[in-house]
């Protein structure tokens, strides 16, 4: 069941369409956003490895040796990822203040970076919840989706988006 709420969810995402409003919006007319087979070819197979993970036991068998093998190498009290999330970001607000222009004012830099976050949480939070995978130390069943991954991604992708067509 939970696979099938992945998939759905998955293609559900694929279907929604950018609608041009302004120069800082999606265009259905740029080549980079037109849809494509072959770009689904990777995040299909990725997404049905991640699916078949959780139900085969040879799959789970090599989580297990790999959550072994990672726990062996670990440093008590290295948290630089708790904070290297928000890299990206803060390199927004830092290269602001070095006087590198983005795209947006503070205010509305500020309003962009916060929305993308709650959007983030509002998706990763619930279906942590749903997925129930257990973390390699075994603290909790939190561990998929990751939190700090899509805090990453959404805080590299506001930097891109802020700096993307000036500073490149």
């Amino acid at each position: 069941m939970k696979p099938i709420l992945l998939l759905i969810t998955f293609l559900y995402a694929l279907s929604l369409k950018a609608q041009t409003v302004g120069k800082d919006t999606l265009s259905i007319e740029d080549k980079a956003y037109k849809f494509s087979a072959k770009k689904l070819i990777v995040p299909s197979v990725l997404i049905s490895y991640g699916a078949l993970s959780l139900m085969s036991d040879d799959l789970k068998s090599l989580n297990q040796s790999t959550r072994y093998e990672t726990r062996e190498h670990i440093i008590a009290g290295a948290t630089i990822d708790n904070y290297m999330q928000y890299a990206p970001a803060a390199a927004v607000y830092g290269l602001n203040l070095a006087g590198v222009k983005g795209k947006h004012n503070f205010k509305d830099r500020t309003i962009i970076y916060a929305t993308s976050q709650l959007i983030s949480a509002a998706l990763v939070l619930p279906t942590k919840q749903f997925v129930g995978e257990e973390r390699p130390d075994g603290s909790n069943n939190f561990s998929f989706p990751s939190g700090h991954t899509a805090t990453a991604f959404s805080s590299a992708h506001f930097m891109f988006r802020e700096y993307k067509d000036s500073n490149f």
